[in-house]
């Protein structure tokens, strides 16, 4: 049940594996733990080079055969942290090569099933205190099955920071009970496998599908553009 959130730590399936072995079983062989965890051998000790190398096992010796056992699982936490203060010294720098190098236009294509979390991230990253975020064409059932972990953080920043939403839907359609949230609902004649989302200098499409699509584009003159086509929709919108 914790897999997706550890990957998001970094590490990979057989780590994990091997990691919520030894906070299960507490103190085990290599044999052990290659029996608990379906893992063959050879893997085994990779594996637990690469734990321990983390910081998140340690070795104990057991009748001067070595064993394994999980650290306290508050320092994942504790490493997540240092590794957020080392990228904090280097940001000013990262962000002046970025600006350098930045065109008027920028355009991204991302592919894949997880694509969402792009602009989760991108919206929590750099979202401002009192911002407005702009939605066109959301359906929120699909949205809660695709990323609630990640919707859930989204809708705690977007509380601590003032920031509004305003979202047109399809006339029927499922709304949030999210006192952040303005709601209003066109013809469902009007949408399409597509959401838009505008807020800064930012436009996001998000094109469902198998697999999914997200194209990004950065330009102040874009987001203006799509900003007024959004609230000449949100006049006619009920």
């Amino acid at each position: 049940m914790f897999e997706n959130e550890l990957k998001e730590l970094g590490l990979t399936d057989n780590e994990i594996k091997a990691y919520l072995a030894l906070l299960e079983h507490g103190i085990l062989s290599p044999t052990k733990l290659a029996e608990k965890t379906g893992l063959h051998r050879s893997y085994i000790y990779d594996t637990v080079e690469r734990l321990l190398e983390r910081g998140i096992i340690n070795t104990v010796l057991v009748n001067n055969k070595k064993h394994y056992q999980a650290v306290d699982p508050k320092v994942l936490r504790e490493i997540f942290e240092l590794k957020l203060r080392n990228i904090d010294l280097i940001m000013p720098k990262l962000s002046g090569l970025f600006h350098a190098t930045k065109d008027e236009i920028r355009i991204e294509l991302h592919r894949g099933q997880r694509v969402y979390r792009t602009l989760i991230k991108d919206i929590v990253a750099n979202v401002r205190k009192n911002d407005e975020i702009l939605l066109l064409g959301v359906d929120e059932t699909i949205l809660e099955t695709v990323e609630p972990i990640y919707l859930k953080q989204y809708f705690t920043i977007l509380k601590e920071k003032s920031v509004r939403e305003k979202i047109i839907i399809a006339k029927g359609g499922k709304k949030l009970k999210e006192t952040h949230v303005e709601y209003r609902e066109l013809d469902s004649k009007y949408f399409d496998e597509t959401t838009i989302v505008i807020y800064q200098s930012k436009v996001f499409i998000f094109v469902w599908g198998s697999p999914y699509h997200l194209i990004t584009i950065e330009s102040p003159k874009v987001a203006n553009t799509y900003r007024k086509q959004f609230m000449m929709l949100w006049e006619m919108a009920k």
